[in-house]
């Protein structure tokens, strides 16, 4: 290689360099300390033999075999301009190699941390976006000292001694108090905690990680509170949320609050046209999740998440707020129309698509054996809303058909979720958490099923006692509940939750409202096909003696 090919060669870099990705470039920043040394040491070496005829040194190493390999020879068959091209292409190799193999390491944050700063305020998230995705497990792994150094040091500085030794309450300690007692402990117990007192001091010569740590809390900060960034993400790459939304550190509740309101406060959003793509029943209750529901799938996929994430608030408060709103901004009017084509456009409701949400992640959280609720009380307060708008007084409104409005399809499927909820009971094994029945109507059990029936009868309450819903509709909804009942088997599990269920429609829920229920479900009872009234005997036996005014 003569010099001009090798300055040739450094143009063509340069201009690559110049071509690449930005997101490449900046990936390539991050080993720095690595590819300056060696780019000098290959450029030295390069102007050592494209000068060799004038910076050539003499071999005066005393064994002439080891002079012979670091000398040419002199018929010509390897020259200097040789030597300078392998160098090139041996540079080029390692170059490619290490920044191929090399992942950034804690002392890389420092970097990563500017170089997400710079591409938030140039507002190039798309490059931002491709940038950080690969680094999130080490951002994450340094932020909750993860790393095997900052253990080690955790170890032996007995960070953790408050939780081993399990202390639940601070107070004052006697003077016959002042040491632990030993009695009960395990003499292997006592000889580990006497090792770890006699360790802590050996701490200083393992690096704590603090600075570290600090880079990547700082890191995540940026990320998640970053408004403009999150907005991107929810119109542009909602794929990309789970990632951030997975980061196990305190700002992500937020982020994940305001990702789920900002996705459901958009009908044309990626949660949408999951909800909608999702609509296949798994084979023991619920719904199967395919892997391309990447929202759904984080969520739900172990229902723990959404559990810890409180999924259900952001989607809940946002259709009661929509609901509530709905004078101002029409949905109100909307919902009050004729449902004639609800079918084509339920997909886009907001109320619809957010029962179905809560449709597929309590029924999850019930098969999975999460022992929680989800909160699936929001249905009832989806109901009641519902009701305070209700209106039948429009033109063209048919108030004997199936579903007169709009509104009253939302609050069958309200009806027909919390139902389906009850009877998904008949899926559950006698170990699961949710299989527990309580004698009580309980606010919370913890049960899914036994609190889907309090949730019924909350919302048949409401439905009941209502001014604006009419005796058909209401009626209705009534015989929703009796084939929920009828549904249930008389034995078993299954027998005792259709006796709870019947206790709690009858008993209206939690709510005790007066006796004027009881009396209108008589009347909805007697509206009800004597076939169906037949297969719910014990229903009507339970509510015979509710007293009449």
């Amino acid at each position: 290689m003569t010099l001009d090919g090798f300055l040739s060669f450094l143009a063509l870099f340069i201009a690559f360099y110049a071509i690449v990705s930005p997101v490449t470039r900046l990936r390539a920043q991050l080993h720095l300390a690595v590819q300056i040394p060696l780019a000098l040491i290959a450029v030295t070496l390069v102007l050592y033999f494209e000068f060799f005829s004038l910076m050539s040194q003499p071999c005066r190493l005393p064994s002439a075999e080891a002079c012979a390999w670091l000398t040419f020879p002199k018929d010509g068959s390897f020259t200097p301009p040789q030597a300078a091209f392998l160098v090139v292409f041996v540079w080029i190799i390692l170059a490619w190699g290490l920044n191929v193999l090399l992942k950034p390491g804690p002392r890389s944050l420092v970097a990563v941390g500017k170089i997400v700063q710079t591409l938030l305020y140039d507002r190039r998230f798309a490059e931002l976006l491709d940038f950080i995705r690969p680094h999130l497990g080490l951002i994450e792994a340094v932020a909750e000292r993860r790393l095997l150094r900052q253990k080690a040091h955790d170890w032996l500085a007995d960070t953790n001694w408050l939780q081993r030794q399990k202390i639940r309450t601070l107070k004052p300690v006697g003077p016959e108090e002042d040491e632990p007692k030993q009695s009960g402990v395990a003499p292997s117990t006592r000889i580990y905690e006497w090792f770890r007192r006699r360790m802590r001091r050996t701490k200083h010569f393992v690096p704590a990680g603090r600075k570290a740590q600090a880079d990547a809390e700082t890191i995540v900060r940026m990320l998640l509170r970053s408004e403009e960034f999150r907005k991107f993400l929810v119109t542009m790459r909602p794929d990309a949320l789970p990632d951030l939304m997975a980061i196990k550190l305190q700002p992500r509740f937020d982020f994940s609050d305001k990702a789920l309101r900002d996705m459901v406060a958009d009908s044309g959003s990626r949660l949408y046209q999951e909800i909608e793509q999702n609509q296949n029943l798994a084979d023991k209750g619920g719904y199967a999740i395919p892997e391309e529901n990447v929202l759904l799938q984080f969520l739900f996929g172990d229902a723990e998440t959404a559990h810890k994430l409180s999924a259900w608030k952001p989607i809940g408060d946002a259709v009661i707020n929509t609901i509530r709103g709905g004078t101002n901004s029409g949905y109100a009017a909307q919902l009050n129309d004729r449902a004639d084509d609800f079918d084509d456009e339920k997909w886009r409701d907001i109320s619809f698509v957010g029962i179905r949400y809560f449709d597929i992640m309590v029924n999850e959280a019930m098969r999975q054996g999460v022992p929680y609720h989800m909160w699936l009380f929001y249905l009832p307060l989806f109901v009641t809303e519902l009701e305070k708008i209700y209106d039948t007084s429009g033109q063209n409104i048919d108030a004997m058909a199936e579903f007169p409005t709009r509104n009253a399809r939302l609050l069958y499927e309200a009806f027909d979720v919390m139902g389906n909820w009850i009877r998904n009971i008949r899926h559950l094994a006698p170990s699961s958490p949710h299989a527990a029945i309580s004698d009580r109507q309980e606010f919370s059990s913890g049960a899914i099923p036994a609190d889907a029936a309090v949730a019924l009868g909350n919302a048949m309450v409401t439905v009941a006692l209502s001014d604006r819903i009419g005796d058909t509709f209401a009626s209705y909804l009534h015989d929703c509940i009796l084939h929920d009942v009828a549904a249930l088997s008389h034995e078993g599990l299954e027998g005792r939750m259709r006796a709870l269920l019947i206790r709690t429609i009858v008993a209206g829920g939690n709510r005790h409202p007066d006796a004027r229920y009881g009396q209108r479900l008589k009347i909805f009872l007697a509206m009800a096909d004597h076939v169906l009234r037949g297969s719910v005997k014990d229903y009507v036996a339970a509510l015979d003696p509710a007293p009449l005014k």
